[in-house]
C-alpha cells in the first residue's frame, strides 16, 4: 500500500512545490487526508503525482485549519461529488459551503469505518479536536494526523485500541515545535513503547524535533517530503 504525500512545506519531488500545511492520498482506499493550505498548489502537486480529482471518492479531514482544510472548495470546484468526513468542531459555514459544491458532508465524533482496513479514530478532545485516518497496509496499521493537538501519544494510544495491535507506522504533523529536544525525545520513546515501528514526523513537528526522532528512530524515521510515497 502506497501513501502519497501531496501536501507539505519540506520539498522531495523536484516538480511539487513545497508550502506550509499537509495532504495525503491513500490509492487502495481512494482516500485524501487533509487538502493543505492552497487549492492551486493541492491540484498542481495532485497532476505531477498522477492523481486525477476524479478518484478520490472520501476526504478526510483531520482538524478546522486553514493549513489542512484550504484546498478542500477548489478541489470539489474541480470534482464535487465527494464524500468529506468531518466532526463537530467545524464550521457549519463550511460543510454547507463544501456541500453547496457537490460533497456529502458527514459529521462523526466517533470512529468511523470508511472502507475495510480504512478507518478514522474519532475526534479527540485537545486545545482542538482532531481525528486521525487509520489505513492498513501489508506491514500494519498506519496512523496519519494532521497536527495532533490532542497530543501524539494520546491519538496512537487511541489507535492501538481500535486496532488491536501496535502501529506500523505513524506519519503527519506531530505539533512539537516548542518543546525542548529533552521533551520530544521522551515523546519519541513513548512511541517506541507503544510499539510503533517507524515514524514519519513533518509538517508542525518543527525540524529540531524531527532531527531528534531521526536520532531514536534511526532508520525507522521517514525523511517527509511533498511528492514523497511511502510503502506501508
Amino acid at each position: 500500500m502506497k501513501i502519497k504525500v501531496v501536501f507539505e512545506n519540506h520539498p522531495h519531488h523536484p516538480r511539487c512545490i513545497p508550502m506550509w500545511g499537509f495532504s495525503c492520498y491513500i490509492p487502495r482506499y481512494r482516500i485524501l487526508f487533509d487538502t493543505g493550505s492552497n487549492g492551486a498548489v493541492l491540484l498542481r502537486n495532485m497532476e505531477v503525482l498522477d492523481i486525477p480529482p476524479e478518484e478520490i471518492e472520501t476526504i478526510v479531514l483531520s482538524h478546522f485549519h486553514w493549513d489542512h482544510t484550504g484546498g478542500l472548495l477548489d478541489l470539489l470546484q474541480t470534482h464535487g461529488d465527494k464524500e468529506v468526513i468531518i466532526h463537530s468542531a467545524f464550521s457549519i459555514t463550511f460543510a454547507s459551503e463544501a456541500e453547496n459544491l457537490g460533497a456529502r458532508i458527514l459529521i462523526e465524533d466517533h470512529p468511523r469505518e470508511i472502507l475495510p482496513g480504512a478507518m478514522t479514530t474519532g475526534s479527540l478532545k485537545g486545545p482542538m479536536w482532531e481525528q486521525g485516518l487509520l489505513v492498513r497496509g501489508d506491514e500494519g496499521w498506519a496512523l496519519l494526523t494532521g497536527c495532533a493537538h490532542p497530543g501524539i501519544s494520546s491519538m496512537v494510544t487511541t489507535a492501538t485500541k481500535l486496532t488491536g495491535e501496535p502501529l506500523y507506522l505513524v506519519m503527519g504533523g506531530f505539533h512539537l515545535l516548542n518543546l525542548t529536544p529533552q521533551e520530544v525525545a521522551k515523546v519519541a520513546r513513548e512511541l517506541l513503547d507503544l510499539g510503533v515501528t517507524s515514524i514519519g514526523p513533518c509538517h508542525c513537528t518543527g525540524d529540531q524535533a524531527i532531527e531528534t526522532f531521526s536520532g531514536i528512530y534511526e532508520k525507522g524515521c521517514i525523511s517527509v517530503g511533498v511528492g514523497l510515497e511511502v510503502e506501508v
